[in-house]
């Protein structure tokens, strides 16, 4: 009750402060459109006094070609739109006692400067909606060569590690290509980022808080790749090369090509990607049982993976307002990792004393396929749209895992060995649609109402192979586990102003059906359920002044996060002879409530203020009993955690050819549950420099630093990392050669501490992090100008699951 008290001040407080204007004031609005009825992007907007001309406000208009002037006293004013390219814009207004909407303003290409000049429009380095962030990308040489990891290094907020990525410090975030799912997971995910360069890239959004449109499944917020549209009719793509060395260990080599072509209404783009890798990983663990016994283990594992990515599109403009597009992704991809472990158990009375050597390898190949299908329709000259997504995607995972140790007592003699494999060979089938209408208003309302459907089938089938008495008995211990789930959903969304605020509000309601399915090996076990959410979304955002200097805003959210296909399938991996990794179909959902107040000041630094409370939190847990020698790792709904966090963010430009982006996040953390009550400060500090030499040369410097974590039960040190680059440029720009180090100190190391049920486990861990990267990339363009379709998903959310 407190908690919900104190909220709810909070927000009345807020929104009397944000809706309560001067009697006095008043605003000015508008849409501006070029010659082809289309939104014009970075014009200058200003408004004069009509008496002596003495300017008093201006702007520029957003990247949707709307403005808003505000704060405005003078009746009598003469309005001014300026964009090179275009003859000026003039209009005398007469304000009563009303806002003026000019509604739609079309400028007119001024045929004599655009034959004499090249028009570039610098964007903001980083923008901020009402909704999300964005990095605009295009146009910044400093991020020539880049990965996609590389530029999330760049957008405030976003924490990148060891492949894991956070927005505010909670993980778990999405990535999304041109607003459609990237169809990819764990290593092939990486692979696609790290072969998805800069060059290709628009912008970043980083939606920590999606909106009613986006599904609500997800605590982490959203990242989406706005690809850049290509320009050249004819043939045009682009030749890559990356070699990464772990210094003093292992190589990976990742080569991608691509193509694009267009000739008339038809468009076609062909990709092709190669990931070789090879990593390790060291673990060592340490905790204490009663009977003063000390229980120590290392495991040290290598990593090698082969994968192939397919991409394929085809897209056919029936006429000026639709299209239907066609697209294909495959992904086939081939894991082994072998894993040495060797664990000691000591006690006072050294003939208790035990030793643990054994191997336990595993590999996986598995085989991903999606095929999508994409129509819009644009219904009128304002925007408005109408949008069908469908998604089929087929998954086919047959992976296995190895056990062969040996037990020794103190005398080095055998107490017990084991050999066996885990077989767990399992196929998903995944079909969505989604339907979307979205209609605009002159006057800069919009209204949308859309609605989804998500069909899930999900079989695996696990058995194990025992080796006893000199042969294999295959088979053994069988079981099945069947899971289908079936959510529908329907949103609707409305945005504008009112009171001169900027306002979006949506509301959203899905419907999941559950039914699992465990047979065989005396685990015959069936679960069913069937609930049904509402979750709401409000964004506020308002002008302090008469220009958009100063913008003080407002959101908040509720989310939903279901557990992955892969942690509901009760397996039983083994890692070494005490550890072991199992799935929980008992797993239910967890929800979360955020809040965000911001204020942002010259369009360049931001300040927020956050909270967010997350009930039933899903979590990996490690659980060991006192005097029990086996460690189960698996996720379990662990109780409820509740952040307060303060996000500023500050881009610097030192000299014009030295730039820095910085960021730093000031966290408390709680973490409760009936085996466990944690709570911690901590921030992250991220700083990213970028400098602009002669006969371009550039080189970027990325460090970050944080004294702990708490995610769940873990508690983790210092994690810190120091990443280097140089990069040039050759032959007319067209060839990119960089050749950075990452982790140049070694610092970004794993070390934590697992608290559960009174009991503490230690936990190092070091993997292949400082590495060696020499990349190339070679660009190349035949033809005329044409535009390539931006295509969409709508089965961002389960894919993500898989």
């Amino acid at each position: 009750m407190e908690f919900k008290g104190r909220t709810t001040f909070f927000l009345l407080l807020l929104i009397v402060n944000i809706l309560r204007g001067q009697e006095k004031s008043l605003h000015v609005s508008g849409i501006v459109y070029d010659e082809h009825d289309q939104p014009v992007s970075f014009a200058s907007v200003t408004l004069k006094r009509l008496s002596d001309d003495k300017l008093i406000t201006g702007t520029t208009v957003d990247e949707n070609g709307h403005f808003k002037l505000g704060s405005l006293t003078d009746k009598n004013l003469r309005l001014q739109i300026s964009l090179i390219g275009y003859k000026d814009y003039h209009k005398d207004i007469r304000l009563n006692n009303s806002d003026l909407d000019l509604g739609i303003v079309k400028l007119q290409p001024d045929a004599l400067l655009l034959g004499e000049v090249t028009v570039t429009a610098k964007k903001d380095l980083i923008t901020h909606k009402m909704d999300r962030l964005v990095l605009n990308v295009s146009g910044n040489a400093a991020f020539a060569g880049k990965s996609s990891f590389d530029l999330f290094h760049m957008a405030p907020g976003v924490f990148v590690n060891n492949g894991n990525i956070a927005i505010n410090g909670v993980w778990g975030t999405r990535i999304m290509i041109n607003g459609r799912p990237l169809n990819l997971s764990g290593e092939e995910l990486n692979n696609y980022l790290q072969n998805l360069k800069a060059d290709d890239v628009e912008a970043i959004e980083v939606i920590a808080h999606p909106p009613a449109e986006y599904e609500a499944e997800g605590a982490g917020g959203m990242i989406n790749i706005v690809l850049k549209k290509h320009t050249d009719e004819g043939l045009n793509g682009a030749l890559s090369a990356d070699y990464n060395l772990g210094l003093g260990k292992y190589p990976s080599y990742l080569p991608s090509a691509k193509l694009n072509f267009r000739t008339g209404k038809l468009g076609m783009a062909v990709g092709y990607s190669y990931g070789r890798r090879k990593t390790f990983q060291e673990v060592e663990q340490n905790r204490i049982f009663l009977e003063e016994g000390n229980y120590t283990s290392i495991n040290n594992t290598i990593n090698r993976s082969r994968n192939h990515g397919i991409n394929f599109s085809t897209t056919y403009d029936i006429d000026q307002r639709q299209y239907i597009a066609l697209d294909y992704n495959g992904q086939y991809g081939h894991v082994y990792k072998s894993n040495q472990s060797y664990t000691n158990i000591y006690y006072p009375q050294m003939e208790r004393n035990t030793y643990s050597a054994g191997l336990f390898p595993s590999s996986a190949n598995t085989d991903y396929t999606n095929i999508g299908l994409n129509y819009k329709l644009t219904t009128d000259s304002l925007g408005s749209s109408l949008t069908f997504l469908s998604d089929y995607t087929s998954r086919w995972r047959d992976a296995t895992t190895e056990s062969n140790s040996q037990i020794f007592d103190a005398e080095n003699n055998v107490i017990s060995d084991t050999l066996f494999n885990f077989n767990s060979p399992s196929r998903a089938k995944i079909f969505t649609a989604n339907l979307q209408y979205e209609k605009k208003w002159k006057e800069g309302w919009t209204f949308t109402i859309g609605s989804k459907l998500a069909a899930t089938d999900i079989d695996n089938a696990n058995s194990y192979d025992i080796f006893h008495q000199e042969a294999y008995e295959y088979n053994v211990k069988r079981f099945n586990y069947h899971y289908r789930e079936r959510i529908f959903a329907g949103f609707a969304g409305l945005s504008g102003n009112i009171l001169h605020t900027d306002i979006k509000v949506g509301i959203r309601g899905e419907n999941s059906t559950i039914d699992g399915k465990i047979t065989g090996d005396g685990q015959d076990t069936v679960l069913n359920r069937n609930y049904f959410n509402f979750f709401p979304s409000l964004f506020l955002r308002r002008m302090l002044g008469q220009t958009d200097q100063h913008l003080l805003s407002f959101s908040y959210s509720r989310r939903i996060t279901r557990p992955s296909y892969v942690e509901l399938n009760p397996y039983r991996y083994f890692i070494d002879n005490y550890s072991v990794q199992t799935g929980n179909p008992l797993l239910n959902p967890q929800f979360t409530n955020a809040f965000e107040i911001g204020y942002q000041w010259k369009k360049k630094y931001y300040l927020a203020f956050s909270y967010s409370r997350t009930k039933d939190v899903i979590n990996q847990v490690i659980e060991n009993g006192i005097n029990d020698t086996l460690m189960t790792i698996l996720r379990k709904n662990t109780g409820r955690s509740n952040v307060y966090r303060v996000n500023i963010s500050a881009p610097i430009t030192i000299t014009k050819w030295w730039t820095s982006n910085n960021s730093l996040q000031l966290m408390r953390t709680t973490s409760q549950a009936p085996e466990f009550d944690l709570m911690k400060y901590s921030f992250l500090l991220q700083t990213l420099h970028e400098l602009s030499l002669p006969h371009d040369f550039g080189v970027n410097i990325n460090c970050f630093y944080t004294p702990n974590l708490l995610q769940g039960n873990i508690i983790t040190d210092r994690i810190a990392g120091l990443d280097v680059g140089v990069q040039k440029r050759f032959f007319d720009k067209k060839l990119l050669a960089k050749v950075a180090v990452s982790d140049i100190f070694y610092t970004n190391k794993f070390k934590a501490t697992s608290y559960y049920d009174g009991t503490a486990l230690h936990l190092w861990q070091k993997e292949q992090t400082r590495i060696l990267s020499i990349s190339a990339v070679y660009n190349f363009s035949l033809g005329k100008d044409f535009k390539l379709k931006n295509l969409h998903k709508s089965n961002i959310d389960e894919q993500k699951r898989l």
